[in-house]
């Protein structure tokens, strides 16, 4: 089973949310970001995770509860978001894909294996899904999301030349995806 991990007001600020507002609003910027996670979820049936920043709160425990079938994680009291997406990115066996922008996320949970995807890339391919699911109440065209090619490309990977021994020239097929990328790939056709 996929496991979706959201970092909730990185997907609000990054997203299609990107307008300016005032702090009295983000109750409703929080209540959007979830009921577009249900959407997705109820034609993907993925767990999604949200987790939000509890860190200036009194609360000196981590709360959880679910709500239209998506689990949300506030951080308790002293603790960031970031710290429990990646302690969750950890203990989480399966299939498990983080979606952020943050570059910190990223780089402290590569160690587990999970893929990460941008906040718009996420939401571009949970829209033609939920799209999709509306339509035609099937699975993904082809088993593939749109905007993504059937060789796999997408975006380019961090990983350069640098790190190879010998300096000389890569074998092998100069067209296949290096094996992160194909695992990304594959959690993504999960999607």
């Amino acid at each position: 089973m996929l496991t979706i991990i959201v970092d909730g007001y990185n997907f609000i600020f990054n997203s299609y949310f990107k307008f300016r507002f005032k702090s009295d609003e983000l109750q409703k910027l929080r209540e959007k970001t979830i009921n577009f996670l249900s959407k997705y979820y109820n034609v993907k049936r993925n767990k999604v995770v949200v987790v939000f920043d509890g860190y200036n709160t009194d609360e000196p425990f981590e709360s959880k509860y679910n709500r239209q079938n998506i689990e949300i994680i506030y951080s308790k009291k002293d603790e960031k978001a970031d710290d429990v997406i990646v302690r969750l990115a950890k203990s989480i066996t399966g299939s498990l894909i983080i979606v952020t922008n943050d570059n910190d996320i990223r780089r402290r949970a590569s160690g587990s294996s999970c893929s990460c995807l941008d906040v718009d890339e996420f939401i571009r391919l949970a829209e033609n899904i939920i799209a999709q699911g509306i339509s035609e109440s099937s699975t993904v065209q082809g088993g593939y999301p749109r905007g993504i090619a059937e060789d796999g490309e997408e975006e380019e990977c961090e990983d350069g030349i640098a790190g190879r021994r010998g300096g000389g020239e890569k074998k092998g097929n100069p067209r296949r995806l290096s094996k992160k990328e194909r695992l990304k790939m594959k959690k993504i056709k999960k999607l």
